[in-house]
């Protein structure tokens, strides 16, 4: 068999940022390859299969904050798939960011927002043979605890009041934007962050998320 190329395209969550008490006063830090979900992806489904990791900190779906710039997940798509083309399956992990008071967004907003990225790698010619499109696999981003809603980021950017529920409703237009665009859906929802921060994952969490998205994998593939 080919190996298979998957391309995880997703925020900090994607990137491995280990939780914190206090974003603006404790060093970063970041996950080794291996703790990461894409790393222990890549351990469970073995050499047949190629994965990519493309996370990045705060990267949102398809708007810009003023500070820091270059997080636009719509921006970077196009040239992301022709790096790594040809690219079988696009795993988005997006969404979590555009809850921001920078944007103000409603839920219904962020899913349009997705929609956007989806329509990118479906009109592409990026999947296998460089003559059709990947297939999208859309992934339900981390609920946040509600302590979050009181926070700022390491940015100094506010999550708006409404974030919990915000994302919450992205479950359901999620799994409804899947079957529209035609495309896979896996619900990672009930798997929480930390409590050091209410937003990020402890390695606990990686490592289900990875078998999850392992198990659907099979689905996929089979």
């Amino acid at each position: 068999m080919n190996q298979r190329t998957i391309l995880c395209y997703g925020d900090s969550n994607t990137w491995g940022y280990v939780p914190r008490m206090n974003c603006s006063s404790l060093p970063k830090r970041r996950y080794l390859r291996h703790e990461r979900w894409p790393g222990v992806l890549q351990k469970l489904l073995g050499q047949d299969y190629l994965i990519i990791e493309e996370g990045l900190n705060s990267r949102t779906t398809n708007v810009d904050y003023a500070v820091p710039p270059d997080r636009n997940g719509k921006t970077y798509l196009a040239p992301c798939l022709c790096s790594h083309a040809p690219v079988d399956l696009v795993v988005f992990a997006l969404g979590g960011n555009d809850v921001k008071s920078d944007f103000n967004r409603t839920a219904e907003q962020i899913r349009d927002g997705m929609a956007d990225l989806i329509n990118i790698v479906q009109t592409s010619e990026y999947g296998p043979q460089l003559q059709n499109a990947p297939k999208v696999l859309l992934l339900t981003p981390c609920i946040p605890l509600s302590f979050v809603e009181d926070m700022t980021d390491e940015n100094g950017i506010n999550f708006l009041a409404e974030a919990v529920t915000k994302i919450t409703q992205l479950v359901f237009l999620y799994e409804k934007l899947a079957k529209e665009k035609n495309c896979f859906y896996l619900d990672l929802s009930d798997i929480k962050p930390s409590s050091l921060d209410g937003v990020h994952y402890d390695q606990v969490a990686h490592k289900r998320y990875a078998e999850m998205v392992s198990k659907k994998m099979e689905t996929i593939f089979r």
